[in-house]
């Protein structure tokens, strides 16, 4: 999956509150706001990101290189503003696959992508943008949805008691644009002209911090930790058969992928914890762990509905490496997730097999602990 990210605003009424980055890079209770559209763009498998930069993008590359948290990132530079229309066809020469989604840089909204794409799919969508109903707001612009899904009409900005407005994420057909000159709006000179455009709507979190009222309310949202379910690997969530990183080797423990599934739906993270001792003895290496990661969320997604938030392994061994603190039962790589994602670890579950698990979560403030059976 691919995705266009358009990080190229100046943040002209945030000016007084963030000074000297683009927008996107605004601190956001600690962490760029950029960041987090990532990392849930990722969350849910995009694996290939093109960040449509310009103004003060040094700041961007410097931060998120050439991979993010195993995403490819690529760099669509504009010389001079070429409107959201141009920036994402310029951005769209780095992309291979026939459709792309495109979010604002500005917003951040839940949007079930796989269902967005599923859907778009079986409608024969060209363009697909997710909506979210409001209440009472005069800020955005509203859209007119028929009973088909289909946008019937963009509505300019005015007071309105209910309705849907344009969630700044798309699922777009890359010939769509094809037509279109180097330097265009894509609302305004694309969207009012299409006739089939079809809606998708979410109900998940929305926020867009491009006023100072929004922006402090970001702050307050992502400055609540949360609670989180933690996973041993091996053992655990897959059957473990020894040094477990070939994707045909992967054979789930039963009943596991739909707890996964449950802490999905709750919007609780999912987060494995996991020691990896082969890559230290010399027996696979860490891109072959990462793709086996990979194969593991692709299965279930496909197979269950359900996704890990994040992985995060220990490549030592104390006989090969020397000691290290991230080895369980060493708690370091549980605080660095909680400093990642912002969670409460006193309020969160623990899964495992072994007693290093146990003893890792005991350490880490990790008050409930769920033994999985040999």
């Amino acid at each position: 999956m691919e995705a266009i990210v358009l990080a190229g605003g100046f943040g002209t009424r945030l000016s007084h509150v963030v000074k000297d980055v683009p927008k996107p890079m605004a601190d956001v209770a600690g962490k760029p706001f950029l960041e987090r559209i990532l990392s849930e763009l990722i969350k849910q498998g995009v694996n290939h990101i093109v960040l449509a930069v310009h103004y003060k993008k040094e700041c961007i590359v410097d931060y998120f290189g050439s991979e993010f948290r195993g995403a490819k990132i690529d760099y669509s530079v504009e010389d001079e503003p070429l409107l959201t229309g141009g920036a994402i066809k310029q951005a769209l020469k780095f992309c291979k696959d026939e459709y792309v989604y495109i979010i604002n840089g500005d917003t951040y909204f839940e949007v079930p992508l796989s269902l967005m794409r599923e859907r778009a799919e079986k409608e024969s969508a060209s363009v697909m943008i997710a909506v979210k109903e409001m209440h009472n707001f005069s800020r955005y612009g509203k859209v007119s949805v028929n009973n088909n899904h289909i946008i019937t009409a963009f509505h300019e900005k005015a007071p309105c008691d209910r309705g849907f407005i344009n969630g700044g994420i798309y699922y777009l057909k890359k010939s769509t644009l094809d037509d279109y000159n180097d330097k265009f709006s894509l609302e305004t000179e694309c969207f009012q002209k299409l006739n089939n455009i079809h809606a998708f709507e979410s109900k998940g979190y929305f926020i867009d911090i491009g006023i100072p009222e929004d922006y402090r309310a970001a702050q307050e949202y992502f400055s609540k930790k949360r609670p989180a379910a933690f996973f041993d690997r091996d053992g655990t969530i897959n059957v473990n058969f020894g040094y477990v990183y070939k994707p045909e080797d992967l054979e789930f423990i039963r009943g596991i992928p739909e707890r996964i599934k449950e802490y999905n739906d709750k919007n609780i993270p999912v987060i494995v914890i996991t020691n990896q001792a082969g890559i230290a003895r010399g027996l696979y290496t860490e891109d072959d762990m990462h793709r086996f990661h990979k194969h593991m969320n692709n299965r279930l997604r496909a197979e269950y509905g359900a996704h890990i938030d994040a992985f995060y392994f220990c490549p030592h061994h104390p006989d090969i490496t020397g000691e290290c603190k991230c080895r369980k039962p060493n708690t370091e790589l549980f605080i660095k997730a909680a400093d990642d994602l912002n969670i409460d670890l006193t309020k969160s579950v623990m899964y495992g097999d072994k007693e290093s698990d146990r003893e890792a979560a005991k350490r880490a403030g990790i008050l409930e602990f769920i033994s999985i059976p040999e």
